[in-house]
């Protein structure tokens, strides 16, 4: 393009088109938005974090899609999407004075910058402008289809997915329920026994000890009654290939022969049912916890 047919502005902003200047810098936004992408999916997979993958999935459409607006020339989404990367890299600033957290200032530097490029750079808007002038409605529609369909896809993957993990909960705290009876009421050693993992019973100096654990929680309880419901917190965990694993701890509290009794059962999932990893109690006004 000869320098007459360019405006005064486009002259003075560089010697390189303005627009292949704009596309320079959206491809670095996407190259690096695609690396923290992947480094965060991978570190959730490592950890076996199987809840977010759906929602972090979700997440990551939702970018990608604005990003495509952004790149076939959809001024307002550039400006939305400056507005709140300039409005996030402030309160991550803040949040870093506050917490003297360096990943935090670098993550408030980078959102003011992508921002502040995004939505004030001559060169974005020349190329969002030249973009606009050669876009095909029907492929953008059909990108934009695409996307939505996997959103909608992964959200309810994540729907499904936290009603499984609902159902294993209240499972779980049927069982925790039943359990409490067994060995805070009725002293059922048997039960309490075969219902410890192989690692619960090696940690706690085998079965004579555990049954003596039970005989003194016997003595100094008494038979816990009045039971209150059971609550839990729970994580599903993926490993790969398939294996799954469901874990967490349930509490609940009883009336003991001193009073309020809090009880505190740590269960895993296995395939012969649900298992006991560890137990405690105390009583509520007490601090010193009786471990198994």
């Amino acid at each position: 393009m000869r320098d007459e047919t360019r405006s005064l502005w486009e002259q003075l902003d560089s010697n390189v088109e303005p627009w292949r200047r704009g596309r320079v810098v959206l491809v670095l936004i996407a190259l690096f938005a695609c690396a923290l992408q992947a480094l965060t999916l991978a570190g959730q997979f490592l950890v076996g974090n199987a809840e977010l993958l759906p929602t972090l999935i979700v997440d990551f459409a939702l970018f990608w899609l604005q990003f495509y607006l952004i790149w076939i020339g959809v001024q307002w989404i550039r400006w939305l999407t400056a507005a709140w990367c300039v409005l996030t890299g402030f309160v991550f600033l803040i949040w870093a004075l506050r917490d003297s957290n360096g990943y935090l200032v670098i993550s408030g530097c980078v959102n003011l910058i992508i921002g502040s490029y995004l939505g004030l750079s001559p060169s974005v808007y020349f190329f969002a402008k030249r973009q606009r002038e050669q876009r095909s409605w029907l492929h953008s529609l059909a990108v934009a289809a695409v996307f939505v369909l996997l959103i909608v896809s992964f959200f309810f993957a994540g729907v499904a997915l936290q009603g499984f993990k609902a159902q294993l909960e209240r499972d779980a705290c049927d069982f925790a329920h039943e359990a409490f009876i067994h060995i805070f009421t009725e002293h059922d050693t048997e039960f309490f026994l075969d219902h410890l993992t192989e690692r619960a019973v090696k940690e706690s100096g085998g079965r004579t000890q555990l049954t003596k654990f039970l005989q003194y929680t016997a003595m100094q309880a008494g038979d816990i009654h009045d039971l209150e419901p059971p609550k839990g917190a729970f994580r599903l965990t993926y490993h790969f290939p398939s294996d799954f694993n469901f874990f967490g701890t349930v509490t609940a509290q009883g009336i003991g022969n001193r009073g309020a009794v809090l009880l505190r059962l740590d269960l895993i999932q296995r395939p012969e049912g649900w298992r006991i990893e560890m137990l405690n109690w105390r009583y509520r006004d007490y601090d010193s916890l009786r471990p198994r």
